[in-house]
Formats: C-alpha cells, sequence, structure tokens
C-alpha cells in the first residue's frame, strides 16, 4: 500500500506543480490585460481627435473583431460559436455591448482636457453597477452592506474627482459653460457594460458555450462604417499618422489582445484573483492619461482613482 502511494505521489507532484504554473500565467496574462486596457482611454482621446471618433470606433472594432475571430479559428478550430449566437444574447448583451462601444469612445472624445479625468473615472462605476444588476437578474445574488460601502466608495471617488466641474455646472460663470454630454455620456456607457456583464452572469451556460466579444467588435465597427457613410458631406477628412497610429493601437491592444488575454487568464486563474488586479486600472488608467496630456495628476485625482478601486475591490463576490 505504501509503495503505490509512494509511486503516486511524483504524478501529484508534478499535477500540483502544473497547476501553479497555469495560475501563474493566469495573472501574468491578466495583468498584461489590465495594462493593455489601462492605455485605453489616452488612445481614444489623442485618436478621436486625430482621426475622428467614428472613424476610430470603425476601424478599431473592425480590426478587434477580425484577430480574435482569427484567432479562434486557429485556436478553437471553429467559429460558430463566436458566429451563431442565440437570439438572447444577439437581443440583450449584444445591444449593451454595441451601444458601450458607441457611447465609450464619443464621452472621451467630446471632453476637454480638463474633464477627461473624471469622465474616465465613471466608466469604472461598472464592476459595482454590476454587482448592483446582479441582485436584481441573477439568482442568488443578494444586496449586501459590503456592495452598499462599494457604492458610497465609487460614488465619493466620482464626486473628488469632479469637484471642480461640478461647482461649475452649479455656478456658471456667465455664458461659458463645460459640456455636459460627456458625463451622460460616461454614465451610460458604464451602465450598459454593468448590464452586459449581468445578462452573461445571468446566463451562464451561454456565455460559457459562446463567445460575444468577435462578433460584438464586428457589429460596432460596421455601424461605425455605416454613419461614416451617412455623415460623409465632401471629400473624406484625411487622417493623420498619429491618428492612425493611435486607433490601430488602440483596436489591437486594448480591444483585441486585451480581451483575448482576459479570456484566457479566466480560464487559468481565480476570478477574485484577477479582478483584484483589474481594481489597479481606474488608477493606472488615470496616470497614464495625465502622461499623455503632459501634465502631473492632481492629488485629488488619483484619491479618486484610489476610492473607485477600492469601491471595485469590495464589489467582489468573495
Amino acid at each position: 500500500m505504501s509503495a503505490e502511494v509512494s509511486a503516486n505521489r511524483p504524478c501529484e507532484e508534478v499535477s500540483i506543480a502544473h497547476k501553479n504554473a497555469q495560475v501563474r500565467q493566469g495573472l501574468v496574462l491578466g495583468g498584461a490585460a489590465v495594462v493593455f486596457w489601462s492605455f485605453g482611454s489616452s488612445l481614444v482621446y489623442l485618436g478621436a481627435r486625430e482621426a475622428g471618433t467614428w472613424r476610430l470606433i470603425a476601424i478599431a472594432s473592425l480590426c478587434s473583431g477580425t484577430l480574435q475571430l482569427v484567432w479562434r479559428r486557429l485556436c478553437n478550430g471553429e467559429l460558430r460559436s463566436a458566429i451563431f449566437l442565440p437570439w438572447r444574447l444577439w437581443a440583450v448583451p449584444m445591444a449593451c455591448f454595441v451601444t458601450y462601444g458607441l457611447v465609450w469612445p464619443t464621452a472621451l472624445a467630446g471632453a476637454t482636457a480638463d474633464q477627461v479625468g473624471g469622465v474616465n473615472l465613471i466608466n469604472y462605476l461598472w464592476p459595482v453597477l454590476t454587482l448592483l444588476f446582479s441582485v436584481a437578474c441573477v439568482p442568488g445574488v443578494k444586496f449586501t452592506g459590503r456592495l452598499a460601502i462599494a457604492m458610497s466608495l465609487a460614488a465619493a471617488g466620482l464626486i473628488c474627482a469632479n469637484a471642480a466641474q461640478l461647482h461649475t455646472f452649479l455656478n456658471p460663470p456667465g455664458s461659458s459653460h463645460a459640456p455636459r454630454a460627456p458625463y451622460a455620456l460616461a454614465l451610460i456607457a458604464a451602465i450598459t457594460w454593468a448590464g452586459y456583464s449581468a445578462f452573461l452572469a445571468r446566463w451562464k451556460d451561454w456565455s460559457r458555450n459562446y463567445v460575444t466579444s468577435p462578433m460584438g467588435f464586428i457589429t460596432l465597427g460596421i455601424v461605425g462604417c455605416v454613419v461614416l457613410a451617412l455623415r460623409t458631406n465632401g471629400p473624406a477628412r484625411e487622417i493623420s499618422p498619429l491618428g492612425l497610429g493611435c486607433t490601430l493601437l488602440y483596436g489591437l491592444g486594448p480591444l483585441g489582445a486585451g480581451y483575448l488575454m482576459w479570456e484566457l487568464a479566466l480560464s487559468r486563474a481565480k476570478v477574485q484573483s484577477l479582478s483584484v488586479l483589474a481594481a489597479a486600472t481606474p488608477v493606472l488608467s488615470t496616470i497614464i492619461l495625465c502622461v499623455f496630456l503632459k501634465r502631473t495628476p492632481g492629488l485629488d485625482l488619483l484619491f479618486a482613482a484610489l476610492l473607485v478601486s477600492a469601491g471595485v475591490i469590495l464589489s467582489i463576490k468573495e
């Protein structure tokens, strides 16, 4: 009996070592995805100004969708699970996915340099809102004190980040008004992405067997092309090298590679550990955005990003 145990022990040790290696690999992939996503806001903000918002949406989305379809064909050997989706996935999560992909770049593109940091953080309400929506649509999820504290921290962070703009809205100096649309669009983005995540959590069996992001990006790219065709009056605006570079990097990096790496990470590491990594995105995104804008991030903005990140961490289900 002891001989059998001794013979099985090396196999068990190899299995444990392999599992640990998979977990480490998953954490590395998840961390890389977070870094890619953290550059997304800066690439959109600069790229939309150089290439045009709708051109950026169309080109970046088609690039990322094509990249993901090619990856699935090479690694999974089939495309059916990415193209032939159940009608419920098309009707609800996909609608949220496409709406998010339209309004989020538009929010960043329409924000002023003073607004963009606060507008960027509004988007990161989505993890907390996902859990809040899950209370309503996912069986077994309940509203807890932990969620209430998470929402309070996230809200405090947003107020801290946008205090100056809120003061301007309440006490407008003469006739000058800062645009309000970016805030509304960023809030819509957070709500729609939270809805997308919550409905996928409700329909787990479908979300395990089908992947929605490739066709989501392809659909988003088609919508962008249609809008471009309808809005074109006269000769098309030339795209600068900087605009083209930002657009391609956004499509292949945060959208394409970021989603692929996150998907691979989820199959290797625990979602709780990955979610803690993802909670760093608001802080990293804020710092990178300030670097791109060539300005020093204020303590209020960094503190706000930390509050939002703390809310994200608390919203993670144990």
